[in-house]
């Protein structure tokens, strides 16, 4: 399907280390804008609009506003429930902006974690995201198992008291592949503004994961398809949890390599913020 997921050029990385900034820069202008009273879906809307002035017309997911306790996935969130609502923003809440756009065939998949006013319970959630992000990299590093890694981190989330938002994810995900395409043929088909191939390569390489066909899952969860060494590639990364009801997540991408890997770049929003 001409779809390319590992042994990236350095110009390719460059790509993807160009567009990831340029997704967490919108992210952060069109937080620039809310205003109390906005909605959710007023919010996305905004979104939109920025990547459709960038040359964005397909995305790997649309973009996902939440507000308040939506940040936390409450109760039993159903995987589709992330979509925005008409929940209207006020003083103090926290928010969460995740955007998948796809730039030229390279996706990147983004999440800015923030809040509307003072939020000091949010802030602090920032300072313990910190560590999560350096534990997954020293666990890929010593190369232990995908699942394994998500069990630390979920063991993490919950020596602070708090809940485990990405095993309510589409496919429970802490972390997915990322790519690109190569065949321009296909970029006319999308599915309400998702990429077809995307989407149909993702689903397909986990079902017959599943299945037993292959063992090349594009996702990292705690499940038993992830119990293996970490696979060369691109990896979006998004550890996301939620205390007293207040959520907090970054997404960013790792690459892994045969013999090590690394985060892309360490010049991004939130790693600014706990920096501060």
């Amino acid at each position: 399907m001409g779809v390319k997921f590992k042994k990236f050029t350095a110009k390719e990385l460059d790509k993807f280390k160009q567009f990831q900034q340029q997704s967490y820069k919108t992210l952060e202008e069109i937080k620039s804008k809310l205003e109390v009273g906005m909605t959710e879906i007023q919010v996305a809307r905004m979104l939109r609009k920025s990547f459709h002035q960038q040359g964005v017309h397909s995305y790997f997911h649309v973009p996902v506003v939440l507000f308040a306790e939506r940040t936390g996935y409450p109760g039993d969130f159903g995987q589709f429930e992330a979509l925005a609502t008409d929940k209207r923003l006020e003083d103090g809440m926290a928010i969460i902006l995740d955007a998948a756009p796809i730039y030229e065939g390279y996706i990147v998949d983004t999440s800015l974690a923030t809040h509307f006013g003072e939020n000091r319970e949010q802030e602090q959630l920032h300072s313990h995201l910190e560590k999560f992000r350096i534990r997954v990299l020293e666990m890929v590093k010593q190369r232990e198992t995908f699942s394994d890694i998500e069990k630390e981190m979920d063991q993490m989330i919950k020596d602070l008291g708090g809940e485990n938002c990405h095993r309510k994810h589409i496919g429970e995900v802490l972390g997915h592949r990322i790519f690109r395409e190569r065949n321009p043929l296909w970029k006319p088909f999308k599915i309400k503004q998702l990429s077809f191939k995307h989407v149909f390569w993702l689903f397909w390489k986990s079902i017959a994961t599943k299945k037993g066909w292959m063992n090349q899952s594009p996702n990292w969860n705690h499940r038993k398809t992830s119990a293996h060494k970490p696979f060369e590639g691109l990896w979006a990364v998004e550890p996301h949890f939620a205390v007293n009801g207040i959520g907090v997540k970054f997404e960013e991408i790792m690459v892994i390599t045969k013999e090590d890997a690394y985060w892309l770049d360490d010049d991004l929003p939130h790693i600014k913020m706990w920096q501060n």
